[in-house]
């Protein structure tokens, strides 16, 4: 099974809240603000914690006196020793906070980003190797496989492991359940804020695949 925009829009469709905590005037105005309520729920849910499932390696080979290639669309991820995961081989890269000043030439030791580009310094003069650790922006993909970060099509499926598929299901709906409401005095909003808190709380707990007694804050 794999959770797709349909899915996600039947379930919360049913639900006994979606037509009378929602503006929406017609069926056609129901769906479209149905799915802004759903993605923006996702973003809020997969965007606030490094989940695991988000992990992906970006792999390029550098070529002589090229310096410039494209950066991987997410945040590039540190090791337990705050080392950002940029490696030649096993080694870390450092990043310099700094530009250099020179063209100097060699082994790459550091990188630095600007605009959509990581930049390797000493400029490579031969081929390397470089792997990126990050967490990626994607949040699924579409039926040709390619990502997409925004669910859009019915067919749109998410990233997820499938023992979490319905704890995120459960969390995303809830969390859209709880954004639909324009008031924190309406009589609906604590206990919904109390149901997408739950939720979230349990997608994070399992996600880790590890026990744990520390709460874990919304």
């Amino acid at each position: 099974m794999t959770i797709s925009l349909l899915d996600l829009y039947n379930t919360a469709a049913s639900q006994e809240w979606a037509m009378y905590d929602n503006d929406a005037e017609t069926q056609a105005e129901l769906e479209e603000s149905l799915i802004i309520d759903l993605n923006k729920a996702l973003m809020e849910i997969l965007y606030s914690y490094p989940f695991n499932f988000r992990e992906r390696t970006h792999v390029l080979f550098t070529h002589p006196k090229i310096n410039s290639y494209d950066v991987p669309k997410g945040l590039i991820l540190k090791d337990d020793l705050e080392n950002y995961r940029v490696r030649v081989n096993s080694n870390c890269l450092k990043k310099l906070e700094i530009l250099p000043s020179d063209t100097k030439t060699g082994a790459p030791e550091y990188f630095y980003i600007q605009g959509n580009k990581i930049n390797f310094y000493p400029v490579p003069m031969e081929k390397h190797i470089i792997t990126i650790d990050y967490l990626t922006l994607a949040i699924g993909e579409n039926s040709n496989g390619e990502e997409i970060y925004a669910l859009k099509s019915k067919d749109d499926v998410l990233f997820v492991p499938e023992h979490l598929e319905e704890l995120l299901k459960n969390a995303v709906i809830s969390r859209a359940m709880l954004n639909s409401i324009a008031s924190e005095n309406d009589e609906n909003y604590s206990a919904y804020k109390k149901q997408s808190e739950t939720a979230y709380r349990l997608l994070i707990k399992y996600s880790k695949g590890i026990s744990s007694d520390k709460s874990i804050k919304v």
